[in-house]
């Protein structure tokens, strides 16, 4: 048995969705498909349940009701041009109708009561995956298959409360998850489970944060036992950098767990790292393919690799970051200060990226740019005067970071690389290297970047 994961590109278009269902079609063991939104869909609904807490109460139900005739339609398409069974497609068309309308009510009561409450956040952003994994049960169907569409909740995986970012119960899903998709995978019957979605013990529905789609289908692999975790994507697997940057960017067909994690939490894009976890804790191997180009063998993640060929496998960037930098000489007579300042982001959901203590009196951190505003506002309220001097950002940077299972233990390798970086203009803002010595992690100014990244890509990878 697999897990086949399709992310939004792969379901993206009707055309899409018929490769995407030609590809199950084709596998022959039992799976369980793992569908993310359409394209673009997650991104409209946050969209608008932002927007109309600030319309004026006059023009709420218009704008809603056009957002509902414009997401249902789209799915519609979908339907109208790849489900041939008038059954089967009058089915999905009443299920997306159903989903359309309790979308309308809720849309209708964050406009007017102008409260926008992560929880209800949560239940419209459940609307995407749910459109998806009917849709594509629909189609499933039509071709033959049998074909059935279930919720994050439905197929088992419960989690706590903490909307927006909800953790998965492990207990739960032990208990849950076999005993709810088996009966249907031994009936013959693929389940199409939302990918992202879940719920709570109270079954108000939860989402699981970025890169929640991976997540799911890596946590049913694991509670399901699985041999194989395949995640469907829009590019051929994991890249040695990035390709816009570096043009001889190459595929890398084998990689470890933890340079897969480490890539993929310091930049690369392909997969989210917390999706390895589930995985490696139960040593199932994670195969990163091509919905366009399912001929080539793609990226396969596992435990470890049987020969380490370079020292260096993949130069990773993140553009997306800042940094933040607390200075104050009453920080070092302030009991356990950086505690309490990552206590108090951790509490709020956000992410520390990256940590460089230079002295006593001085923290410097980096943070995604989207929680910038947050932080800087959950510093000054709480440490503003109290020991801290000033609070800063350090902006127009990107991350860069090296991985490499070769790294470990090999001699010089950080003074080659920053050399490397020197030698290509870099200046050095931020440095960090955790104890597995697999990965070094620094941040720099981004007019510096695309010259780094080739010096490095060339003198670790193409000339290794």
């Amino acid at each position: 048995m697999i897990v086949m994961k399709f992310g939004g590109t792969s379901v993206g278009s009707p055309e899409n969705i018929a490769k995407a269902v030609a590809l199950v079609k084709k596998e022959p063991r039992e799976k369980v498909v793992v569908v993310s939104a359409m394209t673009k869909v997650t991104d409209s609904l946050t969209n608008i349940a932002n927007a109309i807490i600030d319309m004026p109460t006059s023009v709420v139900e218009k704008e809603v009701l056009k957002f509902q005739d414009e997401i249902y339609k789209r799915h519609k398409e979908v339907l109208d041009k790849l489900v041939k069974d008038d059954k089967v497609r009058k089915e999905a068309m009443q299920k997306i109708g159903e989903f359309a309308e309790k979308l309308k009510i809720t849309l209708l009561g964050v406009g007017y009561l102008e409260d926008l409450t992560p929880k209800s956040l949560d239940y419209i952003l459940s609307f995407g995956e749910r459109f998806s994994s009917v849709v594509v049960a629909a189609v499933m169907r039509s071709k033959g298959m049998k074909a059935v569409a279930l919720t994050g909740y439905e197929a088992g995986i419960i989690t706590d409360s903490n909307f927006g970012c909800a953790r998965p119960i492990s207990m739960e899903l032990e208990k849950n998850v076999k005993n709810r998709l088996m009966p249907f995978i031994e009936k013959g019957i693929t389940t199409v489970v939302t990918g992202f979605i879940a719920a709570d013990r109270q079954a108000r529905m939860t989402t699981l944060g970025r890169g929640g789609s991976d997540y799911s289908a890596s946590l049913l692999g694991r509670y399901l036992a699985v041999e194989e975790v395949q995640i469907w994507t829009d590019v051929d697997g994991i890249m040695s950098t990035d390709p816009n940057v570096v043009k001889n960017a190459k595929l890398i067909k084998n990689i470890s767990y933890v340079e897969a994690m480490d890539l993929a939490y310091f930049g690369a894009k392909v997969i989210h790292s917390k999706m390895i976890a589930p995985a490696m804790g139960v040593n199932i191997p994670v195969r990163v393919k091509n919905t366009f180009n399912p001929d080539c063998e793609g990226t396969l993640i596992v435990m470890e690799q049987k020969k380490i060929d370079a020292v260096v496998k993949a130069v990773a960037i993140n553009r997306n970051v800042e940094v933040v930098n607390i200075e104050g000489i009453g920080m070092a007579e302030t009991p356990n200060i950086a505690g309490r300042i990552f206590t108090l982001l951790g509490e709020n959901n956000v992410n520390i990226v990256m940590i460089s203590g230079s002295s006593e009196s001085n923290l410097s951190f980096v943070i995604d740019k989207k929680d910038v505003d947050k932080t800087i506002g959950l510093l000054r309220e709480s440490f503003g005067g109290n020991g801290v001097r000033d609070i800063g950002l350090i902006n127009d940077v990107c991350m860069i970071t090296v991985v490499g299972a070769g790294m470990r233990g090999t001699k010089g390798i950080a003074a080659k690389i920053f050399d490397t970086v020197s030698n290509a203009g870099g200046n050095i803002i931020m440095i960090a290297q955790g104890s597995s010595e697999v990965n070094i992690a620094f941040v720099i100014k981004n007019d510096a970047a695309a010259a780094t990244i080739n010096a490095l890509h060339k003198r670790f990878v193409d000339d290794a």
